[in-house]
């Protein structure tokens, strides 16, 4: 019986050891920084300390909560903490460098900055009492059949109690996508047709709320709800303002509605999606992100980092076995890379959070989005497979949480995230949304699980996939919750949280599909 357990937890201690050890690789060192607003760091940070005239060296004090304070110096200020990360405990750290003359005395103030030394993976098997594929069926059963979805089986219209719909193109883009996705499956359920009948409803909603052919952005379905919800329309949240991300998820989703039903309107209604990013395509790759549609002059001077339409474009191609987007793609593959590959400013672009200034509110979203795509490319150069890698590892030290979550958060929280920002709650391992919404999503656990299964293919590293099974083990445990039980949990708590954003449901049950075929593939 001891060699059993010696056996077993070998492999969970030399990746738990793994895991550790690269946490003193740090994810983008040297100018630009980009990690001013950050909370926590689970891979050695750098900071943007500048020298002092005269200055021979610097020295780094890092004091933790508990345990000794470390120190080492360097000959530059703002070098990474790696000399002795992997010795910092977890929690809340203050760190001071100061500058030392040629005899080794103090040159003027020390510079400061305090942040959460966050957990590392620790490698465990999740407890689950059925299969990955079998927990998505279960989430997507009870979705499709939710007071949520309801409006879809019967009357077709929104039922305004469920005020998400107020973002036409996310939410009743994910009812329909859901309704078809269910509908599909094999085996059939028993209510196939009149799930698929209900996707179709819904698509015809979505589809009908569309801007007209004279728009700037024609075709394109609205961000915010048109002629509902008014009391919920406010500030940037204006039928008048268009997200330009949205059409691509949507046209997602109508990419998802023609496979079920062979009905090529929502072929055709994907197509006219991308014939109008082509229109609007800047010639330097990207779009504006926040515009009036009808005009399409700018709300804001914010870009978009355009990941959703690169891969709604190879979903577009992939349906229709055409190229005709390509060249437009290619260019929008060429802005990220001249842009936020190198700026690190992957900001978050959501419908219900203003546009920010650079750094102020990152999330992992795109980043993970275009790590996967260039890791699911037939050939991975060694440029492309080392980005991706950094990307994944960007994503993991700022928006995973193994254990141990930081007390603080980052300011400026929108309402959701004020709602579910109680870290104490939280279900763990999760992974949070972004700066401005600092709380556990399924959504992201989702991203996350994906980038990881992609990172696995490509390196065979299997500590990639262990980390994807301790996320999709959370998954399975917030199915238990008996406010919606069955459902992916969107906010990852132990209440439960406020509203469930049902698209962030079905990223869910598409990356524990994802993860199922990863499973029973490994060795």
């Amino acid at each position: 019986m001891k060699s059993f357990f010696a056996v077993f937890l070998l492999p969970c201690q030399i990746m738990a050891q793994q895991a550790l050890s690269e946490s003193a690789t740090p994810v983008r060192a040297g100018a630009p920084f980009w990690n001013q607003e950050a909370v926590q760091f689970q891979f050695a940070p750098a900071f943007d300390f500048k020298e002092v005239e005269g200055a021979k060296s610097y020295r780094f004090t890092l004091t933790p909560s508990s345990g000794e304070k470390l120190v080492f110096e360097d000959a530059k200020p703002n070098v990474p903490l790696s000399p002795v990360w992997t010795r910092v405990p977890v929690g809340k750290t203050t760190l001071k460098v100061e500058a030392l003359d040629a005899g080794g005395a103090i040159m003027g103030e020390a510079m400061t900055r305090a942040f959460h030394r966050a957990a590392v993976f620790q490698s465990r098997e999740a407890k689950v009492d059925q299969s990955w594929s079998e927990s998505a069926r279960t989430a997507l059963d009870a979705l499709v059949h939710s007071p949520d979805l309801r409006c879809w089986f019967t009357t077709g219209e929104i039922d305004e109690q469920f005020h998400l719909y107020r973002y036409p193109a996310k939410i009743i883009g994910a009812a329909a996508s859901a309704l078809a996705v269910y509908a599909t499956q094999t085996p059939a359920p028993a209510d196939s047709a009149e799930a698929l009948q209900a996707a179709r409803r819904a698509a015809d909603t979505l589809l009908a709320l569309c801007e007209p052919a004279e728009s700037a952005w024609a075709f394109h379905p609205p961000t915010y709800h048109p002629t509902k919800f008014r009391e919920r329309m406010q500030g940037h949240i204006n039928p008048a303002n268009y997200m330009t991300n949205c059409g691509a998820e949507a046209g997602r989703y109508c990419l998802d509605v023609h496979q079920a039903t062979q009905d090529e309107r929502y072929l055709k209604a994907a197509v006219r999606i991308a014939e109008t990013y082509q229109k609007q395509q800047r010639e330097d790759g990207s779009w504006l992100l926040f515009v009036t549609p009808k005009d399409g002059s700018a709300a804001t001077d914010n870009v978009l980092v355009p990941t959703l339409v690169v891969e709604f474009l190879d979903h577009l191609a992939h349906t229709t076995k055409e190229r005709r987007f390509d060249a437009m793609r290619d260019k929008a593959v060429a802005w990220i890379m001249r842009n936020p590959v190198r700026t690190w400013n992957w900001q978050g672009q959501f419908e219900d959070v203003k546009p920010l200034p650079p750094y102020e509110n990152l999330t992992k979203h795109e980043a993970c989005d275009f790590a996967i795509h260039l890791l699911n490319q037939t050939k991975v150069s060694p440029v492309e497979k080392t980005l991706s890698l950094d990307l994944l590892r960007f994503a993991e030290d700022q928006f995973v949480m193994w254990d141990q979550p930081p007390e603080t958060r980052p300011g400026g929280q929108n309402d959701d995230g004020q709602a579910t920002a109680k870290s104490k709650s939280w279900l763990l391992p999760c992974v949070l949304e972004q700066y401005r919404c600092y709380a556990p999503v399924c959504a992201s656990s989702a991203k996350l699980i994906r980038t990881y299964l992609a990172a696995y293919r490509v390196t065979g590293d299997r500590l990639h996939l262990q980390k994807a099974r301790a996320l999709a083990g959370t998954l399975v445990r917030s199915q238990q919750n008996k406010k919606a039980p069955g459902r992916y949990l969107t906010w990852l708590m132990k209440s439960g949280g406020p509203t469930m954003w049902f698209n962030c449901e079905l990223m869910a049950v598409r990356a524990m599909q994802e993860l199922q075929q990863e499973d029973a593939a490994a060795p």
